[in-house]
């Protein structure tokens, strides 16, 4: 019990401590704006590219990984996508945005910091796997179905141009691709830079906790309580539920496979869900409620699995 005290504080602790910091107005609007920046575009990246230059690939079961965790995303995207159109009355867009939130985890700024917490470095080589194309699956039918909607006299292409062009603009799979190409190479970090990048990585993973809990300190949550209550149920209950019934049950995946599939499913709303409500001017305050609310709850949900698969 010890250590899973141990493991939970050093991941929510800095997301409590980012919170704090927000809510008492202990820094500058500005300067957290610098903390942002500097963390997920400069730290970050740079521990992704120092990762998997250095990472040796293991064989693993990557199409049923991809199979179970992204299936199942899609059935709860859909299961969202149905009871914002039909029981909500939302308009097709909206329940687009609606599914993704209900689907769509924070894989990056709590997933990556808390897998290596649990499984070290090695072991999450799989999950680094899914946020590789995390964002590349969901965003992409998303983007599809509201650009689709909205823009009836576009075509496809460029609908497609205009995917993909965000997908590029991601700094986090720059990172990712950069360290891959890099490791396909062959060619090994020299001996003076691998303390360096070390020290990007030990510090990027705090630094990117600290900026969610600032940026969860912006959102609000009274209002919209019960859409978010939903989207919140889907995501951090019945998402790794399903995930789990898929991976273990149907495609027999090994269990280290079983709880990396599991625990990213169970992983709350992310923020980045937020910036496409902004981006399209849908259900932002019902998306940042459920942020709020599904980080809040996965503190129990994810201290709940930790114990269910004998992590601690």
């Amino acid at each position: 019990m010890i250590e899973l005290f141990n493991i939970v504080a050093s991941v929510f602790g800095y997301i409590i401590f980012g919170y704090l910091v927000n809510k008492l107005k202990l820094l500058p609007k500005k300067y957290i704006n610098y903390f942002d920046f500097i963390g997920f575009n400069i730290l970050l990246p740079l521990a992704l590219v120092a990762y998997f230059w250095q990472v040796s690939f293991p064989d693993i079961n990557s199409i049923g990984l991809m199979i179970s965790f992204f299936g199942s995303g899609t059935i709860i995207f859909i299961i969202g996508f149905l009871i914002s159109k039909h029981f909500l009355s939302y308009k097709t867009d909206d329940s687009a945005l609606f599914g993704l939130a209900s689907c769509f985890g924070n894989t990056v700024a709590m997933g990556i910091p808390l897998m290596y917490a649990v499984l070290g470095p090695i072991n999450t080589i799989p999950y680094m796997i899914l946020v590789f194309f995390h964002g590349i699956v969901h965003f992409t039918y998303t983007v599809i179905i509201i650009e689709v909607y909205r823009n009836r006299n576009k075509s496809i292409i460029e609908i497609f141009y205009q995917t993909l062009l965000g997908m590029i603009k991601n700094i986090v799979l720059f990172g990712m691709i950069a360290g891959i190409i890099l490791n396909s190479t062959g060619l090994k970090i020299p001996l003076y830079m691998v303390n360096v990048l070390n020290i990007f990585v030990n510090l990027a993973l705090p630094m990117v906790l600290i900026s969610l809990g600032l940026a969860l300190g912006n959102f609000q949550i009274r209002s919209n309580i019960n859409s978010a209550i939903i989207l919140t149920i889907l995501k951090n209950l019945i998402h790794p539920i399903l995930a789990f019934c898929i991976s273990k049950f149907i495609l027999n995946l090994n269990e280290l496979l079983v709880i990396i599939v599991t625990m990213a499913a169970a992983l709350p709303s992310g923020s980045q869900s937020y910036y496409f409500a902004y981006r399209y001017d849908s259900l932002k305050g019902i998306v940042s409620s459920n942020v709020v609310l599904s980080t809040f709850v996965s503190f129990f949900t994810l201290s709940l699995l930790l114990l269910f698969f004998n992590l601690t």
